[in-house]
């Protein structure tokens, strides 16, 4: 088998029948969600002064803001304009166009065949120790510092080794998608996640902190074996005559001329995370809430540079530039239905209702029965609410502060990151999958047909873990 030598077409680029499917799985969300807005009782909860949701303070009331059914259309662009976190949502939108441009320079100038080659010379006789590797990285890295959409920047490089190493491209994106929404369900230091809702908990992090670690260690394994499996199941489908003729190494001149190409993309790589990270702990530059922006911009800095040295002028590269930007430009689209389900909810004063009449039947029910229907009801809000911290200033307060009975704060918190991480992988609203989905040409029904019995499992073990919580009073 001959090594990824010549020009890989690896850059981001949005297959159009996913797209299309995507699109029109969310314009049925939306029109669904303004339905409901029509159906379900309009009501709220009282804030207090900081925005937290004081407990017992619920009233239905008379919805004046009920979106008309020809504004349900327009959402995706008012969501945008003046929609709650749409600061947010034009980050996100930034950082995906850098990232589109940047990932054609690189391609034109042959870095990403130098890095693909350096990786897969090294692990193909260890290909599924790879999978170890890169799943553990992915989910130290959403765990700890709430990396997710962020790591889309790598894609091109795992669908690049994935066509090496005689995968699909669906298990390229799975060693996203898959890896961080599995490190989300046991985030450890999560800022966005157990940070947020342990401080509006009155707790620390450390708190329970011993058994997320236990959680962790086992759906990592879990998922490797998962990832494993599937990368079997592919090379099995692509057996072909290359394949049998055996692998050829690098010479020591392309190991040489790849391995310093692979050094810029390292560095390059280093630096974004660098700041991405720096953003997210340190308290001044996290409550600018500019981490996306930050690191857009250190790839922009880094992508010049590689580009002048490697393609000569900046003129060159500003076109190979444009040239990715324009290809990741539906990405928009995408991002702006998929946030308007919120906007549309919020609109109707739905939200607050759904989780009044729900939290009023789980007080009623013994601790495992509530513990279980606790984690369907944040499933539910998480279909509204993608976003860790906006769903954690609702349902955190309701939560701790009207607790349930015989259900800790521990149990309550471990239940919310259960819900937040786990439908990171399934619902269609949340923006990190669908991106990913469309930039690997992936439909949505593809996804769940390939992840189906991963996500079931997934589901269950997670449900134990929270009835042995229950069990011993965590």
């Amino acid at each position: 088998m001959n090594n990824a030598k010549k020009e890989l077409n690896s850059d981001l680029k949005f297959g159009l029948k996913s797209f299309i499917t995507i699109c029109s799985i969310l314009l049925a969300i939306i029109i669904l969600v303004g339905v409901l807005t029509f159906i379900v009782p309009a009501g709220t909860y009282l804030s207090d002064a900081n925005g937290n949701i004081i407990p017992d303070s619920f009233s239905f009331i008379e919805s004046t803001t009920r979106l008309p059914v020809w504004r349900w259309f327009t959402a995706p662009i008012e969501a945008l304009v003046i929609g709650e976190g749409n600061f947010n949502i034009i980050q996100i939108i930034l950082v995906l166009l850098v990232l589109g441009g940047t990932f054609k320079v690189l391609d034109k100038a042959g870095i990403l065949v130098a890095v693909v080659n350096v990786i897969v010379d090294k692990f193909y006789e260890k290909r599924y120790l790879l999978i170890w590797v890169i799943t553990l990285l992915m989910m130290l890295l959403s765990s700890c510092f709430g990396l997710q959409e962020e790591l889309l920047i790598l894609f091109p490089i795992l669908l690049a080794i994935s066509k090496a190493m005689k995968w699909s491209k669906e298990q390229a994106v799975s060693l996203i998608l898959i890896t961080t929404g599995v490190g989300f369900t046991t985030a450890m230091f999560n800022p966005f996640t157990i940070g947020i809702a342990s401080t509006l908990a009155g707790i620390t992090v450390l708190d329970g902190l011993w058994y997320r670690v236990i959680i962790f260690a086992v759906l990592y394994v879990f998922t490797c074996l998962y990832l494993t499996y599937m990368a079997k199941k592919d090379e099995k489908a692509n057996l072909s005559e290359e394949t049998e003729q055996g692998f050829e190494h690098l010479t020591d001149e392309l190991k040489k001329e790849y391995s310093r190409k692979a050094k810029m993309v390292t560095a390059l790589f280093s630096l974004a995370l660098l700041v991405i990270i720096v953003s997210s702990v340190v308290p001044f530059l996290a409550d600018l809430g500019l981490g996306m922006a930050f690191m857009a911009l250190a790839f922009v800095v880094g992508t010049i540079i590689i580009g002048k040295k490697c393609l000569g002028s900046i003129k060159e590269t500003f076109s190979a530039f444009l040239s990715g930007v324009k290809d990741i430009a539906p990405s928009i689209v995408i991002i702006l239905l998929a946030f308007s389900v919120k906007y549309i909810a919020d609109e109707g004063n739905i939200l607050h209702t759904i989780f009044y009449y729900c939290h009023s039947y789980m007080s009623k029910q013994s601790p495992y029965f509530s513990v279980i229907l606790l984690y369907l009801v944040i499933l539910i809000f998480e279909f509204f609410i993608p976003g860790s911290g906006a769903k954690a200033l609702l349902l955190i307060p309701l939560l701790t502060l009207a607790p349930l009975p015989g259900i800790s704060v521990n149990v309550i918190l471990l239940t919310f990151l259960f819900g937040d991480g786990y439908t990171n992988v399934l619902y269609p609203t949340c923006g990190t999958l669908v991106i990913g989905l469309s930039l690997a040409n992936v439909s949505f029904v593809s996804w769940l047909k390939r992840t189906g019995l991963f996500q079931i499992l997934l589901f269950v073990i997670s449900v134990a873990f929270l009835l042995f919580a229950v069990y011993i009073g965590l």
